[in-house]
């Protein structure tokens, strides 16, 4: 048995793109959870301790800056799905390994 990848033909290579791109939507929805969630639970009450901004915008602004993290985190968790499920392209291509 060989360790060379097989032929790849252009189907193959589509389903590479779609792996490549649940990885992308992993990458963009960790971000968009890291950055809601240091707003919400970082910027906004320092700043409101220092009064930059007003106690009552604070309230105002944390609670959708919450449900944008549960979005992104429901994202993520899709996207995780997604490349699991996408993953036995690798072992299509490859003689070893994932198999």
């Amino acid at each position: 048995m060989s360790t060379d990848p097989t032929f790849i033909n252009a189907l193959d290579w589509q389903r590479v793109g779609g792996l490549l791109l649940t990885l992308w939507w992993m990458f963009a929805s960790v971000i968009g959870l890291a950055g809601s969630i240091l707003l919400a639970h970082g910027m906004v009450p320092s700043l409101a301790g220092t009064r930059d901004i007003p106690a009552s915008a604070a309230r105002m602004v944390r609670p959708p800056l919450y449900l944008s993290a549960l979005f992104f985190l429901a994202l993520l968790a899709v996207s995780v799905v997604m490349f699991v499920n996408r993953l036995p392209i690798l072992g299509d291509i490859f003689d070893k390994g994932l198999a």
